[in-house]
């Protein structure tokens, strides 16, 4: 099946938050981010972790060279700046599996399981994209590839923005943390739920790092409605995800814990 991110609305331009503090880490923790790409950001571009894998995973801004932001150009950097806010000590890898319009394919998914998997040094993993499937039932491929990252490694995964109950995959699996977006204390309107999701967190005008791009719209009441500065806000469970990831991530960093133990 095509894999599609499809949060609930457009990114919007933010202004400028401040970097999260690094906090004592009793032991160091890496989380994959499987999605768009992960774009120099100042959070982060003078780190190791990102230094040592810029060239390959560097987000496509617009694809169709049509002088706008891709729809979903910017998600993974998104993302990455959502996981280190709840977990500032941790290391990111990035690996690319759907392009800027939010679409990618089962087997590129499958395949940056395989290279985590055979890596070994992925304590959480965040997919914020998944898809439904014709029978409501997993991709067996998909299955094996998440139960070879082992015991030890988390996968969380978001629930998906179609406001529905049908499992949405991989989130919907038994191993993975399948994550629903909150509107404060209630659902969020565009959320999928159902018995298979696990977690909620917060999902509604998430305000993160993100890409920097100067598109051709004009301005309009003073607000340039495509002039991105590095900071966007943004809604949908592909952000709720990441929090819940962070989460884990901080606690098994701060307490010295096991990405499983720190997730139970």
């Amino acid at each position: 099946p095509m894999w599609w991110s499809g949060p609930a609305d457009l990114p919007r331009p933010a202004p400028p938050v401040p970097a999260p503090e690094a906090a004592a880490a009793r032991r160091e923790v890496t989380v994959a981010i499987l999605d768009t790409g992960l774009s120099p950001h100042p959070w982060y571009e003078d780190a190791e972790w990102y230094r040592e894998q810029r060239g390959e995973v560097e987000e496509v801004l617009d694809a169709d060279l049509d002088f706008e932001l891709d729809a979903q150009a910017g998600h993974g950097t998104f993302i990455a700046g959502v996981v280190l806010r709840h977990a500032p000590t941790a290391r990111l890898r990035a690996r690319r599996v759907i392009g800027g319009d939010g679409v990618g394919d089962e087997l590129d998914v499958i395949r940056a399981l395989e290279w985590l998997a055979g890596w070994g040094r992925a304590d959480v993993v965040n997919v914020s994209v998944g898809c439904h499937t014709y029978d409501d039932r997993p991709s067996p491929v998909l299955a094996n590839a998440v139960a070879a990252l082992g015991r030890r490694t988390v996968v969380v995964a978001c629930a998906g923005n179609t406001a529905g109950d049908r499992p949405f995959w991989p989130a919907a699996m038994k191993p993975v943390i399948g994550v629903a977006a909150l509107d404060g204390g209630d659902r969020a309107w565009f959320s999928n739920h159902g018995w298979w999701v696990d977690a909620c967190a917060e999902g509604v005008d998430v305000t993160s790092t993100f890409v920097r791009f100067d598109g051709t719209r004009p301005p309009a009441g003073g607000i340039d409605p495509d002039r991105f500065d590095g900071y966007a806000t943004w809604s949908g469970t592909s952000f709720a995800a990441p929090v819940v990831a962070g989460r884990i991530a901080g606690l098994a960093a701060a307490e010295g814990l096991g990405a499983a133990d720190a997730a139970d």
